[in-house]
């Protein structure tokens, strides 16, 4: 299991595209399966969105057979 940290939305579409790749789909392709647009795939590839629909890109990450983790980055004995 390859495990991608993404902090921030050019990281998170870095990993988007990077799994959609891997996958062999167009962004087309993709975008058709996940009920989304086109234009919006390349955004969010792009990172250069404001903020990017949780369900969208829960959709997306479900047809690239991908999910999302949110993990506590802070020390187990900080505050």
């Amino acid at each position: 299991m390859d495990v991608i940290n993404a902090r921030s939305l050019p990281q998170l579409g870095q990993a988007l595209r990077r799994l959609r790749k891997r996958r062999q789909l167009s962004q087309a392709e993709l975008a058709q399966r996940a009920g989304v647009s086109r234009q919006w795939v390349i955004a969010a590839e792009q990172g250069r969105t404001r903020g990017l629909e949780i369900g969208h890109v829960m959709r997306v990450l479900d047809e690239l057979d991908a999910s999302l983790t949110v993990r506590d980055d802070l020390e187990p004995d900080a505050p």
